[in-house]
């Protein structure tokens, strides 16, 4: 009876082992899967605290500017190329 029991439980891992290399090889050559993800870019990162941060991501011509927070949902804002140099241009205006 116990003997039983251990060839279950082989054959059962056996049969988990076979479903998670057939997925993990099913979702690597999938390439319409990484072509989703490789356009994406992280380019710059600003922690404003210790439970805030700021990013800013562009993926493809679009520009974005995320807010996290711990306690707080994330908000996203599209940068176009006037608002990203107006930003910057006001801070070196303030400063002289």
């Amino acid at each position: 009876m116990t003997y039983e029991k251990i060839v279950l439980v082989i054959i059962f891992l056996g049969v988990l082992l076979a479903i998670q290399l057939y997925l993990y090889n099913r979702y690597r050559n999938n390439p319409q899967k990484q072509a989703s993800i490789t356009g994406l870019r992280v380019l710059s990162r600003l922690a404003l605290s210790k439970n805030s941060q700021v990013n800013v991501v562009s993926t493809g011509k679009e520009t974005f500017l995320i807010v996290s927070s711990k306690n707080a949902p994330a908000s996203i804002i599209t940068l176009t190329p006037q608002t990203a140099t107006h930003g910057v241009e006001s801070r070196f205006d303030a400063s002289e």
